[in-house]
């Protein structure tokens, strides 16, 4: 049976304008939607460290056009603009380079959270890009643009892709190495590029020192005689480029490389960055966790129509002969990315975070998926000699598949917006049903949206007092930059007005827990599938404050207690 749904286009305004359009139109999507987002806890550390970046790279200018370029490259300027903090920025400046660019270029454009956060959309839209070019050349025009598609439409990959952190620019990072990798084993130019990509990537975050592994694995099973170029590459060119920029490298390179593999490996050791994970009702260390969690994490927070199609796209390695190899490749990607979770010292917070990386590897095996079953539909019609007769039956078919496994994922999408990170599947029965099992709904604090913040200026009585626990040091952040009234005062202290609550279960504590059960009075909450994200309890009402107080262990005013007494 043939398979040929479509040949590759072959005029050259058509081969640029899909792979400009999907580029743009990705950058114009995520771009639009930025600023739905709360902050995620990491994004202010990085925001500052961003900063601290382009305000060194505008000095590097202005001395360099003086004559003084050293006062720039002095090891402790170079430590205080790029080693600010390594607690709350461990990891490599590649992605906050990028971040400090975008803020630079749309000064006075855009809000200034989005300015920094045009990056990893930035990101996301070359990963779309490449996903198309890859299953494209393989496949056809319809198979790569279902792949550029299925990337949008996994909720995670879309809601990382506004948040300036290092998790989809690493994720992007991976699967374009890969790419080059692919392509440098036709063209020493690719061999060249993919030296330079995986040095970007070094510069991104520590687990793509990983990436080779499975390239170099599947490279030796399927063309042994031709990946010489791309070793020479990788030990080569990347290591100049990955310390080219990492200025922090610049001086004492050989020690500070070991300080970071050390810090890299290390982590998953050490108490203050092994966090607790939420799993089935319990909290859990990384190392305590089931094997199956990463495979079983990713499975349950993918659209289940990508995830079918995937898995079919795993199946079609059995009949696509000829492009058995490059299947195998997005296969071995997806698992070894997975896989990762198994090590020792790996950590798993942060629900499917960690993962990441392997949900792009997903989407272009559905585009594979994709292909296999249109095909196979078009050649069961074809056989119909009333159906042959059907004007552009191809086409309609093409179509009419995509439009079937996009519509849901789609809706899905639109209706968690811009929750996408609480997002899980049918196979647990949604947000709801992955709540009841004991899984963790929000982790981010990305549901402290700019519309929740709102509420809160709206709200909240002059010089409220609000415990706002563990997140207290993002709103004082939203309050420095005039986001949150200024006479509001966050305290940790045991007297205020107002409890407010993000529901990480794994950070609450059995009174947190206790509340949040319980029928404490109200002033507004975040929810989506009636599953509560945030929730702020009015304190502040003597008459409602005795039994919330009571849960809290909190004392209460004697005036308060008569004030009451009575009612």
């Amino acid at each position: 049976m043939t398979m040929e749904i479509s040949a590759p286009l072959q005029n050259r305004a058509a081969r640029w304008f899909i792979p400009s359009a999907l580029f743009l139109g990705a950058l114009l999507l995520i771009g639009a939607t930025l600023k739905d987002y709360g902050l995620a806890w990491d994004e202010p550390s990085y925001f500052h460290a961003t900063d601290l970046h382009l305000q060194w790279m505008l000095d590097a200018q202005r001395n360099l056009a003086q004559g003084e370029l050293r006062k720039s490259l002095d090891d402790d300027s170079i430590k205080t603009a790029w080693r600010w903090n390594p607690y709350n920025v461990p990891h490599p400046p590649f992605s906050r380079i990028v971040s400090a660019v975008t803020k630079w270029l749309s000064a006075g454009m855009l809000e200034p959270f989005s300015s920094y956060r045009l990056a990893p959309a930035f990101f996301f839209a070359l990963l779309v890009l490449v996903a198309y070019l890859w299953i494209s050349e393989l496949l056809g025009i319809a198979a790569g643009l279902f792949s550029a598609v299925a990337l949008l439409l996994i909720p995670n990959l879309f809601a990382y892709a506004h948040i300036a952190v290092t998790d989809l620019p690493l994720a992007a990072m991976w699967f374009l190495t890969a790419y080059c990798f692919w392509k440098g084993l036709g063209h020493w130019r690719w061999s060249m590029a993919l030296g330079i990509t995986w040095g970007l990537a070094l510069s991104t975050k520590f687990p793509a020192l990983l990436i080779p592994v499975p390239l170099m694995i599947w490279a030796h099973l399927f063309h042994r005689q031709r990946y010489a170029n791309n070793i020479l590459a990788l030990m080569f060119v990347a290591p100049l480029v990955m310390v080219a920029t990492q200025p922090y490298l610049w001086h004492q390179t050989g020690l500070r490389v070991l300080e970071f593999l050390y810090e890299g490996i290390s982590r998953g050791y050490r108490p203050e960055t092994n966090f607790g994970v939420f799993f089935l009702n319990q909290v859990m260390l990384s190392k305590d966790l089931p094997w199956y969690y990463p495979f079983y994490l990713v499975a349950i927070t993918t659209p289940e129509a990508i995830l079918l199609l995937a898995l079919l796209g795993v199946a079609a390695t059995l009949w696509l002969r000829a492009q058995r190899p490059a299947l195998i490749l997005f296969a071995l990607n997806a698992i070894f990315v997975m896989s990762l979770g198994l090590l020792p010292g790996a950590v798993l917070h942060d629900g499917v975070r960690q993962m990441l990386s392997a949900m792009p590897w997903i989407a272009v095996l559905s585009g594979v998926g994709y292909y296999v079953l249109t095909s196979a539909f078009v050649n069961v019609v074809q056989q119909r000699p009333l159906l042959q007769l059907t004007p552009n039956l191809k086409a309609k078919i093409t179509a009419l598949v995509f439009l079937l496994f996009c519509a849901n994922p789609a809706f899905e999408l639109y209706l968690t917006h811009p929750f996408q990170l609480s997002f899980y599947n049918r196979l647990v029965g949604g947000i709801r049903g992955a709540y009841d099992r004991g899984l963790e709904i929000t982790y981010f604090m990305e549901a402290f949206t700019p519309v929740f913040l709102r509420k809160l200026n709206e709200k909240l009585p002059p010089n409220a007092v609000v415990n706002a626990s563990y997140a207290n040091f993002m709103f004082e952040f939203y309050q420095k930059r005039g986001v949150l009234r200024s006479d509001i005062q966050f305290s940790a202290g045991e007297r205020f007005d107002f409890y407010l609550l993000l529901n990480r279960r794994s950070a609450l504590s059995a009174r947190d827990h206790r509340l949040l059960r319980s029928a404490a009075p109200l002033v507004d909450s975040v929810t989506i599938a009636t599953v509560p994200l945030v929730a702020l309890f009015n304190f502040g009402d003597p008459c409602s404050y005795s039994g919330t107080a009571s849960i809290m262990s909190v004392a209460r005013p004697s005036d308060d207690q008569e004030s009451c007494a009575g009612k």
